[in-house]
């Protein structure tokens, strides 16, 4: 299990995104293991093919602010709907302070914003922020400080390039800076890789189902996505092992989905153009951030059907193996979200522990302590034996 995260988090695998054709690599490593594994194909293959369109940024992009050459993916990243922009620009700064008015804070002529987003809560002042934000860009680059750097995937763009700067790294005293942002709008097509071991019936099934997309890179910044999500992905490819040799109550097909963090886009097409009956479908399980449970699990839907999830908490009880269930009400925040909205039955689970990185260029297998994870399978395997 260990070896499939350190794998598809190499570079070799670009991120498992949209350049150098990461994601697809990717796949073709999982059609590899399923075959390995002894997971059958379905409908004669082991790929479903679909297209998604990202803001892909394959060049470098550069930031200079006075007399500091900032780091890409880690003193800055660039906005996921980043336009294309270059050029030497003087800075204005604000902060929360200047959102607090009705009307908009006055942008002097020639300069780029360089907002403070710290105090910027309330819903009256990110409104305001996001109104200041798309007037600007319309003309010229804008600069947000944060103090974490957070990324995805854009599927649209705005006209002019904006950037997320790591606060702590912005120089105080600046008032110039230099900058370069060249990214793609490219249609990509992707593929979800599916297998199949028959159960004692075939009446129903069960799924089992984990993204193995990631955000791919951003020029030379690699990020890895460990635990988001080839955690996910290889306890998937766990339990697919356990049941190719310990024959499950009924037929399961597990689904590895590409395009999750471009808008759940390969669990959609999936679901409009299912390979398996939806109506067949007796309960899918959706696995990612497996990394480290040291706190328990979280299960969104776990409001939703409670006899299922009863049943969890029935076995965590008798097991005593993690140390809190956290159930969670609809979210559409994972690839279960298509399923449930098209009435199969479906939850998904991930891990609370240890692990910080999220979405950024520290989410590499070391971050990964896997606490409480032979507890986590145990759970997982005696569940789907239930039915």
């Amino acid at each position: 299990m260990r070896r499939d995260v350190q794998l598809l988090s190499d570079s070799a695998f670009h991120g498992r995104g949209y350049v150098l054709d990461g994601s697809n690599l990717a796949a073709s490593y999982l059609e590899q293991r399923f075959r390995e594994v002894g997971l059958q194909p379905v409908q004669g293959d082991y790929y479903q093919p679909f297209s998604l369109v990202a803001n892909v940024y394959e060049q470098r992009s550069h930031l200079r602010v006075g007399r500091r050459q900032m780091r890409e993916g880690y003193d800055f990243i660039a906005d996921p709907w980043s336009g294309i922009c270059e050029g030497r620009y003087r800075i204005q700064r604000f902060d929360s302070s200047h959102f607090q008015r009705s009307d908009l804070p006055e942008l002097r002529k020639g300069r780029v914003p360089v907002i403070d987003m710290r105090g910027i809560d309330s819903p009256d002042e990110v409104s305001q922020v996001h109104s200041f934000k798309l007037e600007v860009l319309k003309e010229r680059p804008l600069i947000e400080l944060h103090e974490k750097l957070t990324w995805s995937v854009g599927q649209r763009r705005y006209e002019q390039c904006a950037l997320h700067v790591d606060r702590k790294s912005f120089p105080k005293r600046a008032r110039r800076l230099r900058l370069s942002v060249q990214p793609e709008m490219r249609t990509y097509e992707a593929r979800n890789v599916i297998g199949m071991l028959p159960g004692l019936r075939s009446d129903s099934c069960l799924l089992i189902t984990a993204h193995y997309d990631h955000l791919g890179r951003m020029g030379e910044a690699l990020f890895a996505g460990a635990s988001d999500n080839a955690s996910g992905t290889a306890t998937m490819l766990d339990l697919a092992t356990y049941f190719a040799q310990n024959k499950p109550p009924m037929d399961m097909y597990f689904i590895a989905f590409a395009g999750e963090e471009a808008g759940l886009a390969g669990s959609k097409y999936f679901v409009e153009n299912p390979m398996v009956p939806l109506e067949k479908m007796r309960f899918l399980v959706n696995i990612d951030l497996m990394g480290s449970a040291s706190k328990g699990i979280a299960i969104v839907n776990g409001t939703l059907y409670p006899d299922e999830v009863g049943r969890i908490g029935a076995i965590n009880r008798e097991g005593e193996l993690m140390p809190k269930i956290r159930l969670r009400g609809k979210a559409a925040n994972s690839d279960h979200y298509w399923f449930a909205e098209a009435g199969v039955p479906a939850i998904f689970i991930y891990t609370e522990g240890n692990v910080s990185a999220y979405h950024d260029v520290h989410d590499l297998p070391e971050g990964l302590d896997w606490a409480r994870y032979e507890e986590l399978f145990t759970l997982l395997r005696k569940f789907i034996q239930s039915f």
